[in-house]
């Protein structure tokens, strides 16, 4: 059975660890002993590390030779031990010597809660927005602060090491028998390796150190070998002071160099230098430790091992640079005096690419005014002014504008800028209408935009994209530096392109914008171009555009092309209309002679010039009008319904009238009742509507100013704002009164010229009496002549109370109304209206009521007529 050396002695300390006082360190061997006798023992590094650092602590308190004793008599290695002790020494050494600085004070705050919080938000963005500004260089870097004065034992110990009196060297020797040793460096230099003897080790590196040992054992002990190691390093006085952190005197080991000590002091202050770090010693300056070659090239040859007594100072800065803009590291920077400008930008790790160095400008104090000089970082002379403290160096942003660059945009599958070499032509870039265009492109019309680049006037170049891409020299232009290409779509407006089926659902676009212009249109691309060439014009009265009106596609306002021709303007506009009219157009220029503005008119012959039998010259400012066909009208569409032969839709041309498209339609059935038929327009059907909106109003006024005048009236207006609702919810009809039967006898004077939209009704014959309105019963009876408006209104169980009898009227078949008028009273013969069939007799309400205004009145009879009309359109 193997047992755990160091899991036994830690049972051992914590059930003794009472006991441990009264008992002699030979009875705590003994206990040891009496616990592992009987055991053979495996120790490895692993099971050293599974003790505490109590247990560990303890057993360290034995006297050495008891401890040497105990571990050669049961054959672990002793150093094991030891070397777990001081990793773990050093490594809280290490955690606890430097901390961040304001990490107490912000630990402290983190405990305060949630105004802490808030504090911290406000910190966070405060240290956000100064770090956009340039800070002086290297100050971050150092930047602790101790918590102890302890010395540091965690650093490596390099070959080179100086043994001297105090320093720990650990030795084991292995082989025949294992033994380790923990020996010190006594004043006299020497340590005593138990069968070895003392050697004389202080002054010797550690390297030399090493091969002395290892040469003794080696020749002196048989079948041995060692190993040397460092244990803890003599500890030394040394004093950081000047522009310290926390100046003053620390305890460190003689490791320590200058660089440490600065860290070990929490860094340097903000006046602090940072090139001119002095290690002196015995009163005179050893060397002078620039921390710039450790922090930009890291050499370190000047950081120097401490002594004891050595006193590490730091004066304030000297002369101070700022440079900022596109450097790789914008900073301010000390200066050591002498140093040129090549040389700065060098400390700020050089120019980045998008610098522009031919114009880097100096901000200097001089004569106690801030002056300015522009310095070329490119030349001899520039990249050797000598830099002076306050200098301050912003290098510039080079042009984001591409020369060597050709621009495509619009509607083509692949925008953006391309490298320009010499030769190209339209066609390099645009080669296939399917796969370099997109599928709504115009092929009958691209500009080139070109700028000089001496004045930087806009000009603009005209092509026929279709033939530039066949390689047609006439339109395939060659290309100049900094050109764009413009591609168009055939759509000015985005509803017209989804419709075509090129964009999304047209109904989703008008519910967003009816007006929106398509992506790609002229209107869209050419905006900032003529705007452009118009602010040209305002400084010399020629301002390269021109404007075309009338029968083309897309009239407006387009640049005036170098190689302008009218058959390109047209084709600029989207080429002509169907109704365009090709035996005359004309020109309006204005001509300025003697600073007066004269207007010439130059009427010239479209086809011949489109077709290249004549030549007219655009010049600015011209006007070009297409004219419309005469007597052009495009078609307007008419509906049939009803009883006539061939009911449907009709196209008809300016002129025609209600007699022409019905004999068109091959006339009226045998059933057609005339008199009662129904003609909308949708011009009327608008009219109604905002009379019902004037309606509405007067209503609502009437309605407040009654409120107001007398409350106590105000409850009795509820069913009048019901009427209201029933007049707002009104379909308008747009009926107009017509006369079919008199029209279809060949009376033009009774006819109607048609237009679009326009609607003819004609229902079969019919045979009833309506009757609505403030009746008992409304309904329809078949007609009778032998019976009058009374008869009718009896057998619908007569008027209601409200009902108005003294404004009872009939509406006609065909829409005419005629007023019922009761001069000698009811059964007066000749106030008797004569009955036809179709009629709607209308008993309207009595608006006196519920108030004595004349409007009530006008809207009962407006609802009621729009009702009659709709009941004679539904009943076809």
């Amino acid at each position: 059975m193997k047992v755990n050396f160091f899991s036994m002695i830690g049972k051992v300390l914590l059930t003794g660890h009472a006991k441990l006082k009264c008992l002699s360190a030979f009875g705590f061997i003994s206990i040891v002993v009496v616990a592992i006798i009987s055991a053979p023992l495996t120790i490895s590094h692993a099971q050293a590390q599974q003790l505490s650092q109590e247990q560990i602590e303890q057993f360290r308190r034995l006297p050495r030779a008891q401890q040497e004793a105990l571990a050669r008599q049961y054959g672990f290695d002793l150093s094991l031990l030891e070397r777990q002790a001081t990793t773990e020494r050093g490594a809280e050494g290490e955690e606890e010597l430097v901390r961040r600085r304001g990490a107490a004070q912000q630990d402290e705050e983190r405990r305060d809660g949630e105004r802490t919080d808030t504090r911290h938000d406000r910190d966070r963005e405060a240290e956000r927005l100064t770090e956009r500004e340039v800070k002086p260089f290297g100050y971050n870097l150092f930047a602790g602060e101790p918590s102890t004065f302890a010395q540091m034992n965690n650093v490596p110990v390099p070959g080179n090491y100086r043994i001297g009196a105090g320093d720990s060297i650990l030795v084991q020797l292995y082989g025949q028998e294992s033994i380790s040793h923990s020996l010190t460096v006594d004043r006299e230099g020497r340590i005593s390796i138990p069968r070895l003897g003392p050697l004389t080790v202080a002054g010797l590196t550690y390297d030399e150190m090493k091969d002395l040992i290892a040469h003794q054992v080696r020749t002196r002990m048989i079948g041995m070998n060692v190993a040397v190691s460092m244990g803890e390093l003599r500890s030394m006085q040394i004093f950081v002071l000047g522009e310290a952190h926390q100046p003053g005197a620390y305890t460190v080991s003689s490791l320590t160099t200058i660089s440490q000590a600065l860290f070990a002091s929490g860094g340097l202050t903000d006046i602090a230098s940072l090139r001119n770090v002095q290690l002196r010693r015995a009163g005179e300056t050893i060397v002078t430790f620039d921390l710039y070659d450790l922090l930009l090239r890291g050499d370190a040859s000047n950081d120097r091992i401490l002594q004891p007594g050595d006193a590490v100072f730091i004066p304030s800065r000297g002369d101070m640079v700022k440079i900022s803009g596109e450097v790789v590291r914008p900073a301010i920077y000390e200066l050591k005096g002498g140093e040129r400008l090549d040389e700065v930008i060098a400390l700020a790790g050089g120019l980045l690419p998008s610098g522009f160095p031919a114009a880097l400008q100096v901000h200097r104090a001089k004569d106690g005014q801030r002056r300015l000089q522009t310095v070329d970082a490119t030349a001899a002379a520039g990249r050797s002014l000598v830099m002076q403290g306050g200098d301050e160096v912003r290098v510039p942003r080079i042009s984001e504008v591409i020369d060597n660059s050709i621009a495509i945009r619009g509607a083509v599958t692949r925008s953006g800028y391309y490298e320009y070499r010499t030769g190209l032509r339209i066609s390099s870039f645009v080669r296939s209408v399917t796969q370099d265009l997109l599928p709504d492109a115009d092929l009958s019309y691209g500009v080139i935009l070109r700028e000089n680049p001496t004045t930087r006037r806009l000009s603009v170049v005209q092509f026929d994209v279709a033939s530039a891409i066949r390689g047609d020299r006439t339109h395939d232009h060659t290309l100049q530096e900094r050109d764009q290409i413009l591609f168009f779509s055939r759509f000015q407006y985005e509803k017209e392109r989804a419709r075509a089926g090129f964009g999304s659902n047209a109904e989703r676009v008008l519910e967003i914008n009816p007006e929106m212009l398509a992506d790609n249109s002229r209107e869209k691309l050419l905006e900032s171009v003529i705007a452009r060439l118009e602010s040209q014009g305002s400084t010399d009265a020629n301002a390269r555009t021109v404007r075309i009106t009338g029968e083309v596609r897309y009239p407006g306002t387009y640049p005036l092309a170098t190689n302008a021709s009218v058959a390109g303007l047209v084709a600029a506009a989207g080429g002509l209309r169907e109704s365009a009219y090709l035996a005359r157009a004309e020109i309006t220029r204005t001509v300025i002679d003697e600073g007066m503005a004269e207007t010439d008119y130059i009427p010239f012959n479209l086809y011949d010039v489109i077709m290249g039998n004549a030549n007219v010259d655009i010049i600015a400012r011209d006007r070009l009008n297409i004219f419309r066909i005469p007597e052009w009208q495009d078609t307007v569409d008419v509906t049939l319904e009803g009883e006539v032969r061939f009911p449907g839709t009709y196209a008809v041309r300016r002129g025609e009238t209600i007699l022409d498209v019905v004999e068109r339609a091959g006339g009226l059935t045998s059933y057609a009742f005339t008199k009662g038929a129904v003609f909308t327009r949708e011009e009327i059907k608008e009219q109604e509507a905002e009379r019902l909106e004037a309606l509405v109003r007067t209503l609502r006024q009437d309605i407040a100013a009654i409120s107001l005048t007398d409350s106590s009236r105000v409850a009795n207006y509820e069913q009048l704002n019901l009427l209201l609702n029933d007049l707002l919810g009104a379909e308008p009809v747009g009926r107009m009164v017509v006369d079919l039967a008199s029209i279809l006898e060949g009376n033009r004077g009774r006819d109607i010229e048609l237009r679009d939209g326009d609607r003819l009704i004609v229902p079969s014959m019919r045979s009833t009496i309506s009757i609505i309105g403030e009746v008992n019963v409304p309904t329809t009876y078949r007609y009778d002549d032998s019976l009058s408006i009374r008869d009718y209104i009896e057998r619908s169980g007569g008027t209601k109370q409200r009902a108005d009898t003294k404004r009872m009227f009939v509406v006609r078949a065909n829409g005419e109304v005629e007023s019922y008028s009761q001069r000698r009273g009811w059964f007066s013969s000749a106030s008797r209206v004569e009955l036809r069939p179709g009629d709607t007799i209308v008993v309207p309400l009595d608006t006196t009521y519920r108030d004595t205004t004349q409007v009530w009145a006008t809207s009962t009879q407006i609802i009621y007529q729009l009702a009659v009309a709709a009941a004679a359109i539904s009943r076809i």
